[in-house]
């Protein structure tokens, strides 16, 4: 802990004594941490049961809460992916986190934390609408110019990722991922695209719909999932990265997919 400063130190005094940077000050002097977290359930990332909240994305938040010597408090009141961020960016929360992936857009207005977990890109796809599409060209050849419809989760980071990596598809946001997957059931698109994980687990939980659907999932394309800090607190922003790179047990894509079985 450094000795006591001089005068014109940006360091701030606390109660117990200390001298912290004025963002981790904050926290310690409000004597919580306020996490900004989706109003709806993602397991095994985060959800309530019983009205207790728990999963990995919950553990990590924890976990820092701890480091810091703080209770966390979770804000669940956003509505969307992107409003946990914009949350966080206006000062209402120090810290974001929602399976969050980073984003151009993003970027813009918060700091990311370093990646946590890396999840690769995949489409879900409806068999019959893309073999109308494919009009019998080579599967590769269909995906590297894909021209169809896609259903993505509205406000996400896959609306992005989508105009991005299928910029000749037309984007079609839904309000939620199960909207989004019976979109492709009904042949209303071709395909959903969201993460490894998610569009695995559609067939996995149902495999009769191995039928009507099947999934591409891409060497090429992944998420970064990370934590999103206020453009302003660039000693938690450290503080973060260095507990993400010491924590000792990080989630991979096994491990959080038996969670999900």
């Amino acid at each position: 802990m450094p000795a006591e400063p001089a005068s014109q130190s940006p360091l701030v005094k606390v109660a117990d004594g200390r001298w912290l940077a004025p963002d981790i000050a904050r926290i310690v002097n409000r004597g919580e941490l306020v996490v900004a977290m989706l109003k709806i359930d993602n397991p095994p990332f985060f959800a309530e049961k019983n009205g207790e909240l728990s999963g990995t994305d919950v553990d990590l938040a924890r976990l820092i809460g701890k480091e810091l010597g703080v209770p966390v408090r979770f804000d669940r009141s956003p509505e969307t992916y992107d409003s946990v961020a914009e949350i966080v960016a206006n000062g209402q929360a120090d810290l974001g986190i929602s399976r969050l992936a980073k984003t151009l857009k993003r970027g813009q207005f918060v700091h990311f934390s370093s990646t946590y977990m890396r999840l690769g890109h995949a489409l879900l796809i409806n068999r019959v609408r893309f073999a109308e599409l494919s009009g019998g060209r080579p599967p590769p050849q269909v995906l590297r110019n894909f021209t169809g419809r896609i259903s993505v989760i509205a406000s996400s980071s896959w609306e992005e990722f989508g105009r991005r990596n299928f910029p000749d598809a037309k984007i079609i946001p839904y309000p939620s991922w199960t909207a989004a997957v019976a979109a492709v059931k009904k042949g209303e698109v071709v395909a959903a695209y969201r993460d490894e994980l998610e569009v695995m687990a559609i067939l996995r939980r149902d495999p009769s719909l191995a039928l009507t659907l099947r999934t591409v999932t891409f060497n090429d394309l992944e998420s970064s999932l990370s934590m999103m800090i206020g453009v302003r607190d660039a000693t938690l922003l450290s503080f973060v990265n260095e507990v993400i790179a010491q924590r000792p047990e990080k989630p991979t894509v096994a491990s959080v997919l038996k969670l999900m079985n």
